[in-house]
């Protein structure tokens, strides 16, 4: 199982030492299973319109994907979803997002 989170700049992944909970971003190229799927969604998500100021994580195993964390609006996290079942090798989606509240 690889797991990476985007923070919601979108510019890396925070790593737990004590919990595997994401990978640092050197370690989605050199981790196993899955991180290469783990790695192609997060560009994909990167590379996407309308998908600004999301915090997510990404968790893999073999095909299944599995989105969660926070983002703005019910589009970004359709858009999110979107873009994920269009990356190559991502078989199922399970989201787990959710809207942040504003007060």
């Amino acid at each position: 199982m690889a797991i990476c989170a985007l923070p919601a700049s979108l510019c890396g992944c925070n790593n737990a030492q004590s919990m595997p909970v994401a990978a640092p971003l050197s370690a989605i190229q050199s981790a196993p299973a899955g991180s290469g799927l783990t790695a192609k969604i997060k560009t994909a998500l990167m590379a996407s319109d309308g998908i600004d100021n999301l915090d997510i994580r990404i968790r893999t195993q073999q095909d299944e994907v599995m989105l969660s964390g926070f983002a703005d609006s019910r589009a970004q996290v359709d858009r999110s979803i979107e873009v994920v079942k269009r990356v190559a090798g991502v078989g199922r989606v399970i989201n787990r997002i959710r809207i942040r509240k504003f007060t």
